[in-house]
């Protein structure tokens, strides 16, 4: 056999055992994401194509039946309204009072900074569930902090989570308060990393602490300020806690989101849960949809140093 046939068998048998030995220390995690993650998408969606039946409790096959009830149900177009308003209040306040929060911690308060970011850091390691009970207390109408704040400057405090005018905005301010202190970490890590030489150029050209910011600061931040709306945008419209505690979807469906509407449907009254499935669907369509959007039109505008 000629030498070249030989050493070029090897290689291939060594490539085969490279790679057989490459999967088998994949082969745990694969088997894990095959069981938790694979097969429940399989089936969920197989799910999603069915219904109930009204006597009997058994399946019946609906094809595309519940995603063309989704298209054409109004009570559905207005919850994935308000997932959009609620994500259009709790992304932009976050992030813009994340980076109101780094900045100050990176410039003015120089003493006992440690503290400073551990206190804003608090909320992110509390539970949802706290943060709930938490805000439940604080809008009471009659014992509620707020209102008694309200009320010693002479304002008339209203139901937080009773009106259909003010429930969206009390779960927002919740979600907000809960998610600052995540923000604010990560904005601060990017403004940490950001050479000094730049702040010095400026100083030695007249800039002020406004422009600094604003022309140096901020176009170097793009980066954590563009992860910060991804991670923000997926989070805001998974939301589940403060609102099942808060308001469970009311009052009126003020504050009924698409995630809130698939634990509904599929576990509270009577069960739809081929239709909770097919939102489920539909709710993965919107953040894939959104993240695509993002990275089209918003990741070229990001100054990378």
């Amino acid at each position: 056999m000629p030498v070249s046939n030989f050493l070029s068998r090897n290689v291939t048998k060594q490539k085969v055992f490279d790679a057989l030995e490459g999967y088998a220390y994949l082969a745990p995690t694969l088997i894990i994401l095959t069981l938790f993650v694979f097969i429940p998408i399989i089936s969920s969606f197989q799910i999603s194509l069915t219904r109930v039946a009204p006597f009997g409790g058994s399946s019946i096959d609906v094809g595309l039946g519940n995603y063309e009830r989704m298209l054409t149900d109004p009570d559905y177009h207005e919850t994935v309204t308000v997932t959009l308003l609620f994500a259009l209040g709790t992304v932009p306040t976050g992030i813009i009072l994340s980076v109101f929060l780094a900045i100050a911690l990176s410039y003015p308060l120089r003493r006992l900074k440690w503290l400073h970011r551990l206190l804003i850091f608090v909320p992110i390691v509390i539970s949802t569930a706290v943060t709930g009970v938490l805000f439940s207390w604080l809008y009471h109408p009659v014992v509620g902090y707020i209102n008694y704040i309200l009320e010693l400057v002479g304002i008339e405090g209203p139901n937080w989570l009773n009106s259909k005018d003010s429930a969206l905005i009390s779960v927002i301010i919740a979600v907000v308060w809960r998610q600052i202190g995540f923000n604010t970490i990560i904005a601060l890590a990017g403004i940490q990393n950001i050479d000094e030489v730049y702040y010095e150029a400026a100083k030695v050209d007249g800039a002020n602490l406004y422009h600094r910011i604003r022309h140096i600061m901020l176009p170097l931040l793009s980066p954590t300020l563009f992860f910060l709306l991804i991670i923000n945008v997926i989070n805001s419209l998974q939301v589940f806690g403060e609102i099942n505690i808060l308001t469970q979807g009311g009052p009126g469906g003020a504050t009924n989101t698409m995630l809130y509407s698939i634990y509904y449907d599929a576990f509270v009254g009577t069960p739809f849960r081929g239709y909770a499935s097919a939102q489920a669907y539909m709710l993965f369509l919107l953040i894939l949809l959104l993240s695509f959007l993002q990275f089209a039109f918003i990741n070229r505008r990001i100054h990378y140093q």
